[in-house]
This record gives structure tokens, C-alpha cells and sequence, in this order.
């Protein structure tokens, strides 16, 4: 009888870990396969839609609402909001004032935030709109200005704005909008001007480099119409010395009582004084027509700009230079000096001699002295010889 043959434990171990590996296999894709239709059908679909000017008879296609209206008086309109997308969507219309973002782009209100002007002078026929899929509807509108509107440019605008459900009691809210360019009748007034005009200077410590000077200041619609600026910053030390010109970004558009925020960096020599100054040249917007006259705004301001590392650079040439001429005043007094000693030593060396002289002339003279002295007595003792003599010779004859 034949016994059966039998695994080894290497063989029983490859073929154990074969099959773990087809059971992984088989349940990895059975779980993809089930979930894959899943996320397919929880994915939210994606909504795509825009809102413009209706179309009007003998009028180009329009990107946006221009009105010139008396104070009192109405004009009558209206969007065209389409959906582009699959599915049909529903939409929330809002009418609201127009602003100008820190960007610089045009923008409306958010909801919930009040109307102060414009965007509450627009009545919508509809404020939710249902829009099949590829199709469009118009909604009418009435903008109507009030008896004491103030003259000038009043933006406004209206959006079309859907939300989606993110999750979490999250939802976003994402909108289009349409602008209008409403200008009610009356004294038109173009004005800018330049405020908080400021200037700070930072040291550079390298003393052959000049500093930063951070330049900052407001522009500010002070008329009532909308305005761009060409702007130029000029820098100058102390006489107007060493002018640093720069040509600013221009500003796009400042709506009436708007304001733009700016900060430019020059690098500038320090000359003790730093006199900043800012120009801007009023610009008419795209197709707006202004009939006054623009004049241009100027604003200036002055600030400290010591140059400290150059004054050190002075300070110790200065001393430098003193410590030379100091120095070489002190070696030739030190040289006047040993002069004047060498003088006076030959000077009192010449004396010594001169009074060792006048002693041996004394003594010389001295010597001859005593020596005539003692010739003289030597002759009168002669002398009284010879008459002791004479008297003796006449006595011994007597």
C-alpha cells in the first residue's frame, strides 16, 4: 500500500503566504470595485453659470450697466443670468453698493452688509431664480435716484450667487456679478489728494551705501467721480541735493470717498535733511467722460537723515589729522629745544675758556709784578751802597 507523500515545511510555508496573497488580492478589489460607484454618485455636481446685460435691440453685447440719471428719475433694465451647467440650479440675486478691494478690482457689498447708497436704489423683479440646464432667464429691474442724491458717480452692482453644502454645517457661497456705472446729473468735481503722507529712514552702517527711506501715504478721492492717478515720488537731501525720482505704480480707480494706501522704498544719500514729495496726475477711467478740469495734487514731508557712519568716518579723520599735526609740533619743539641746549652749552664752554684765560693773564702779571718789585729793592740796596761809599771816601779825605 502506498503512503501519501507529504509538504515539506518550506513548501507548506511558500504555499500558505500564495494563498494569503490571493485572498488580499480578491478582497482589495472587491472593496474598490463597490466603493468606486459610491464616490461617483456622491460627488456633488459642479455648477457653472455667468450674468451680463440683457441683450437690447441695436446695442452691442454689453459687459456692464451704464446710467446717466437725473435726481428723481428712474431707468428700467435687466440681467440675463445663464446656467451652463448639466443640471438645472436655483440662484439668489442681490442689488448692492459698488466698493474697489485692497486689490484694486471692483467688487459689491457682502450679504448682509447695508446699503448706503446705489445698491439700495435697485428693486429686482426676482431675488431666487430657478434656471434649467442651458437655458437662461432674464430678470427685469428697476433703478430708481432719489430727489436729494448726491451729484457724481454712485457704483453699484448685482450678483448672482449659488451655495454648496461643504460638509460640517460649512457652506460656501460663490457669486457673479454684473456692474453698473450710475452718474447722477449735476456740478461735476475731480479731485484727489495726498494724506498721511510719512517718512521713515533706516541707517545704512555701510558709509559708501546710502540708507532706505520708506515712503508712505493715502490717496484719497475727495470729488465725485471715479479717478485713476499717474504718481511720482521725489527724495532730496538737505538744499535739494542728491534727488532720487521713482515712478509709482499707477492707481487703477478710487470710487468718490474711496481711499488707495501705498508704501514705496528709495534708497537715498543722508544729508542731515530728507524731503520727500508726492505727486499725482488725475486719470479718466475706461469710457467715463469728465468735462471739469484735473489738477494735480502734490504732498510733502520732511524727516531726519543724519549720516552717522560718515560723521564717525569724520570724527576720526579728524583726530587722525589733529594727532599728526600735534605730533609734529611736538617733535619740533623736542628739535628747537636740543638746539637751544646745544647752543647754550657751546656758549657756556666758550665762557670757561675765556675766564681760564683772564686768570693766567692775572697770574703773568702778578709774577712780573713781584718780580719788578724785587729788581727795584735789589737796586736801591745797590744804591745805598754806593753812597754809604762815597760818604765813607769823603770822610777818610776830610
Amino acid at each position: 500500500m502506498q503512503r501519501p507523500t507529504s509538504l515539506s515545511p518550506r513548501r507548506r510555508t511558500v504555499t500558505a503566504w500564495l494563498a494569503l496573497s490571493l485572498l488580499l488580492t480578491f478582497f482589495l478589489s472587491t472593496v474598490f470595485a463597490s466603493s468606486a460607484p459610491a464616490d461617483t454618485e456622491d460627488a456633488a455636481p459642479t455648477t457653472v453659470w455667468s450674468l451680463t446685460p440683457a441683450p437690447q435691440e441695436d446695442d452691442e453685447d454689453r459687459v456692464s450697466f451704464r446710467f446717466d440719471v437725473p435726481p428723481g428719475d428712474s431707468v428700467e433694465d435687466a440681467v440675463e443670468l445663464t446656467n451652463f451647467s448639466a443640471q438645472e440650479a436655483t440662484f439668489t440675486l442681490q442689488a448692492a453698493d459698488g466698493v474697489v478691494s485692497e486689490s484694486g478690482t471692483f467688487d459689491i457689498l457682502r450679504p448682509g452688509e447695508e446699503n448706503e447708497a446705489a445698491g439700495q436704489w435697485i428693486e429686482l423683479d426676482q431675488q431666487e431664480v430657478t434656471v434649467p440646464a442651458d437655458e437662461s432667464v432674464t430678470v427685469p429691474f428697476t433703478l430708481t435716484v432719489p430727489e436729494n442724491a448726491t451729484p457724481g458717480d454712485q457704483p453699484a452692482g448685482i450678483a448672482a450667487s449659488v451655495s454648496t453644502d461643504e460638509g460640517d454645517d460649512v457652506s460656501m457661497v460663490s457669486r457673479v456679478g454684473a456692474r453698473i456705472h450710475l452718474r447722477v446729473d449735476g456740478d461735476i468735481m475731480p479731485t484727489l489728494a495726498v494724506e498721511d503722507l510719512d517718512v521713515q529712514y533706516s541707517q545704512n552702517w555701510n558709509p559708501f551705501a546710502p540708507g532706505t527711506a520708506t515712503v508712505s501715504w493715502t490717496v484719497r478721492n475727495t470729488g465725485n467721480v471715479r479717478l485713476g492717478a499717474q504718481q511720482a515720488l521725489s527724495s532730496s537731501g538737505l538744499f535739494g541735493l542728491a534727488t532720487v525720482e521713482e515712478s509709482v505704480e499707477p492707481i487703477r480707480e478710487i470710487l468718490p470717498g474711496g481711499e488707495a494706501q501705498l508704501q514705496v522704498e528709495q534708497e537715498v544719500l543722508p544729508l542731515f535733511v530728507l524731503n520727500s514729495t508726492v505727486s499725482l496726475e488725475p486719470s479718466v477711467v475706461g469710457d467715463d467722460e469728465v468735462d471739469a478740469e484735473l489738477s494735480t495734487a502734490t504732498g510733502g514731508v520732511t524727516a531726519a537723515a543724519i549720516p552717522i557712519p560718515q560723521l564717525i568716518i569724520v570724527v576720526l579723520v579728524g583726530v587722525l589729522v589733529w594727532w599728526l599735526v600735534t605730533r609734529k609740533k611736538r617733535q619740533s619743539r623736542k628739535f628747537d629745544a636740543a638746539v637751544a641746549a646745544a647752543a647754550a652749552e657751546r656758549s657756556t664752554s666758550s665762557g670757561d675758556s675765556d675766564a681760564e684765560e683772564d686768570e693766567s693773564g692775572n697770574e703773568s702779571s702778578s709774577d712780573d709784578a713781584e718780580d719788578t718789585d724785587h729788581t727795584g729793592a735789589a737796586a736801591k740796596q745797590r744804591s745805598g751802597r754806593r753812597a754809604g761809599g762815597s760818604r765813607a771816601r769823603r770822610n777818610g779825605a776830610d
